[in-house]
Formats: C-alpha cells, structure tokens, sequence
C-alpha cells in the first residue's frame, strides 16, 4: 500500500510540475519596434514588455545579451505595475543596424525563475523595413554636367609620408604585441576576473544580510541561484542546472553538502533557522576559493614562447 501512494505521489507532483511549466511557456512577452522603417547606422528603439503573475520573478536582457543582428547601445527599464491584470515589466532598448536587408525581425527572451533554474521564453517576431537611401538605377540617370572653371588648386596631403608613418606605428605596435600582447591580454583578465568576484561578493553580501526576517527564504533562494551562476561562469560548468549530489562531486569542500541540504530546506521546506547564514558562508567561502584557484592557474599558465 505504501509503495502505491509512493507512486500515485510522484505521479501528482509530475503532473503539477508539468502544468507550472505549462503555464509559464503560455505567457510570452511583446515586443514591438517602434518606428515603421530604419536606417543603416542611426540609432531605433525596441520596446520589449511582459505581463505575468506577481508571484514569480523574471529577468529581462541586458546589454550584454545578443541582439543579433543589431547592435545594442543602450537600455531604458521601467519600474514594474502590478493590478488586477497583474504584474507588467517592461524595458526599451536602443539599437543599431548596419545589415542591408530589406524586411529585418527580432525576437528578445525574457528569463522566468523556476525553482532554482531559469527559463527563457521568447517574444514573438517583429519585422521592420530598412529604408533605400539610393534606389536601384538611379545612378545611371543622372546627367553630368561640364565645367570648365579653372579653380585654384589645394594644398595636396603628403600621402607617401602618412603611409610611411602607418606602416611604422603598424611595426611599433606588432613588435610591442609580440613582446607584450600575452601578457597584457592575460593581466586584462585577471582584472575583468578580479572585478566579477568583487559583484559577486558585494550582491551575495547584500543578499545575505538578513535570512531570518520576512524575506529570508527568498533572499537565501537568490543567494543559491547568485552562487550557481557566478561559479558557472567562473568554472565553465553548468552549475545553474547541477543537482546537489552533481555540484558536491564537482567541488571538493566538506561542508558543502550538508550547507546545501540545509538550505535547501530552508528554500523548499520553510524551515527557517539560524543556521541558514552560516549554510551561505559556507557557499561563500567556496565561490572565493574556486576564485583563487582560477587566477593562480591563470595566472601560472604557460606562455606561447614558454610552450615552444
């Protein structure tokens, strides 16, 4: 009889996962451009809205994410309004495009917090035309007219030695990558390294600050997913999708599995503890260690020459 609810159970609760899936994959964001036609290289705008539920989170791009085939320049997001509708965020981006088609679309996700993993559903496609400047043929119509004014001539520029100074700055600056260009190209690194842990610590500190109030089972939940992330990108594994007995196999840390345990109860139990701060420290202190680990091996790599 056990084995039997046991079944009908995990049943029930595939079931109602499925339709939360479901559900979520049915609201799909809007977005429109903003003017019927564009042109190559002047800047247009993207309104990109979505109206969901107000009891789930979504995340929408940034100016990191890929607009192909335009390019972003800049991002305007609006405070979210929530009424009986529900809840509507919205966002407007300012792109560009140097593409040459005629009819052009853009299709823009917006992440929706599931759990503790994130779910991209997209927009539907919107076209917009690029505006011909100079028609087909045109050219070939035109009337040329002479004229025979002799004009006073200008001061020609000396292109000989302006080639002559590119081609040396053009030496200057390969001989100073040759010497320079790896290490340089790694320091950038170790700096753009350096500058992730720094917003990583400074969100997962504010995140962390208070885990036994009101909000503190949301904030430990956006704490985990803010560590996932951060390590899927510093490990280039994806950590965003591990189970807890994937990540501890992954990661060598003692206290790692019995931190997560702990606040996945906290997450799916409600079981709110003082414990929960010293859980996060632990996630912490293996984000800054994993950190470690991946400047020293940066930093320690062979070079190009040394490889020879």
């Amino acid at each position: 009889m056990e084995s039997m609810m046991g079944k009908v159970l995990r049943v029930f609760l595939l079931c109602t996962f499925c339709f939360v899936v479901n559900s979520l994959k049915a609201q799909r964001p809007q977005g429109r451009f903003l003017t019927d036609s564009i042109e190559i290289g002047k800047p247009f705008q993207y309104a990109l809205s979505f109206r969901h539920s107000p009891k789930i989170e979504v995340f929408f791009p940034d100016t990191s994410a890929d607009f192909r085939p335009y390019q972003i320049t800049k991002s305007d997001y609006f405070p979210t309004k929530t009424n009986e509708a529900g809840s509507l965020d919205s966002a407007v981006y300012t792109l560009l495009s140097f593409e040459l088609d005629k009819i052009q679309t853009l299709e823009v996700p917006v992440w929706i917090l599931t759990g503790r993993d994130c779910t991209a559903v997209y927009s539907a496609k919107d076209s917009i035309y690029l505006k011909e400047l100079i028609k087909e043929g045109a050219l070939d119509t035109l009337d040329l007219k002479a004229d025979t004014q002799i004009i006073p001539l200008q001061n020609q520029t000396n292109f000989p030695f302006i080639l002559l100074a590119s081609l040396l700055v053009l030496l200057i600056g390969t001989g100073v990558y040759l010497l320079f260009g790896e290490t340089l190209t790694r320091q950038w690194e170790l700096f753009l390294m350096f500058r992730r842990n720094q917003e990583f610590q400074r969100n997962f500190s504010r995140l962390t600050r208070d885990v036994t109030g009101k909000k503190g089972i949301d904030n430990a939940e956006k704490a985990v997913i803010l560590w996932k992330m951060y390590l899927q990108r510093l490990e280039r594994k994806p950590y965003a999708t591990y189970t807890t007995k994937e990540i501890t196999d992954n990661l060598s840390n003692a206290q790692l599995a019995d931190a997560l345990k702990s606040i996945d109860g906290v997450i799916y139990g409600g079981l709110a503890s003082y414990n929960t701060a010293d859980s996060l420290n632990v996630l912490r202190d293996v984000a800054t260690q994993s950190y470690r680990n991946r400047r020293i091996e940066l930093a320690q790599a062979p070079t190009v020459s040394g490889r020879r």
